[in-house]
């Protein structure tokens, strides 16, 4: 095993699936399912987050709830040098929640909130005065509806995998309260609620009442880790299906939910057909993946992969 890669047991795995089912689960709820104390528990949890395998406890925020529409944005650029400078570009706007670094079809992936086609148009009017002679191709999609399941991917065991579908909901009432309690908590759910208090100077009881509302009107819809994959020795991949027919799309989301290395399901409106997010051992192991899945479903007439090496931001809106 190379020296850079870190191992875990089948503890150090329960633990991730049961985190990454709901990472504000409480230890008293680990240590009935794990059958361990308190502090074997949190001895695990802090190595993994000292082993920069877990990175983050994220809340999932539905923001069409919030009354956004999000896109998604492919970037192919032909004579870029200065791939920093883009970055910077796009990390002042506040409406621009995730930017990736890919390889392979595309060099960035981006992902904005909007609450109308004026606030897009904007952005993508000021990113192409700057930089539209470096960029050769680009796509834009509506990015939505998600379906979201928890990881299994470190494991050979069969376990369950939950639905946590965001995207596609009607905008319901909030307030400024509730906006800054979701900046503030979902970046990091396992943070006390009385350090969120006492940040934000409001009550205690406020924070968790509030709280559970926002997951009551599934506005928080879910709970996950940011898992490092590179220490585990897996990557990730992102894979567009171009079908024949559409006829078979249910068993396809069937297919995705019962294999270990595919975790999100990407429904969009300008981009491929069938969009998945995918983790592998190693690019040799995507090949099979996808040769299994061709076999399975004829309707697949080809597909694009690419991997991505950074997200240059991720706010509170997941991916």
């Amino acid at each position: 095993m190379p020296n850079n890669l870190v191992k875990i047991d089948e503890y150090d795995k329960k633990l991730l699936y049961e985190l990454d089912k709901d990472a504000h689960t409480t230890i008293s709820a680990l240590t009935k399912k794990l059958k361990k104390s308190k502090q074997f528990i949190d001895y695990r949890i802090k190595r993994l987050e000292e082993e920069k395998i877990i990175l983050a406890y994220q809340a999932i925020i539905d923001s069409s709830k919030l009354g956004f529409i999000t896109y998604r944005i492919y970037i192919k650029f032909q004579q870029m040098t200065k791939e920093d400078e883009f970055i910077e570009f796009l990390k002042n706007y506040e409406n621009i929640w995730t930017i990736a670094r890919l390889h392979g079809k595309w060099d960035f992936a981006f992902f904005i909130g909007v609450k109308n086609i004026r606030e897009l148009h904007e952005t993508w009017d000021k990113l192409t005065l700057k930089f539209k002679s470096k960029i050769k191709e680009y796509d834009i999609a509506v990015y939505a509806p998600i379906i979201n399941h928890n990881r299994t991917f470190f494991t050979d065991k069969k376990l369950d995998k939950i639905d946590r579908i965001y995207g596609d909901g009607n905008k319901l009432e909030y307030d400024e309260i509730d906006l800054k309690i979701i900046k503030e908590y979902s970046t990091n759910v396992r943070t006390a609620y009385i350090d969120i208090a006492k940040k934000l100077d409001l009550s205690i009881n406020t924070i968790i009442n509030r709280i559970k509302i926002l997951e009551k009107k599934k506005i928080i819809c879910g709970y996950k880790l940011d898992i490092n994959l590179e220490p585990l020795g897996y990557e990730g991949y992102r894979v567009d299906l171009h079908l024949n027919s559409k006829e078979k799309i249910r068993s396809l989301r069937e297919y995705c939910k019962q294999s270990r290395n595919i975790y999100q399901i990407m429904d969009t409106i300008g981009g491929a057909d069938f969009e998945m997010s995918v983790i592998v051992k190693d690019f040799y192991d995507l090949l099979r993946l996808m040769k299994d899945m061709q076999m399975k479903f004829p309707e697949i007439d080809y597909y694009e992969y690419f991997g991505y090496s950074l997200f240059a931001r991720l706010s509170y809106v997941p991916d």
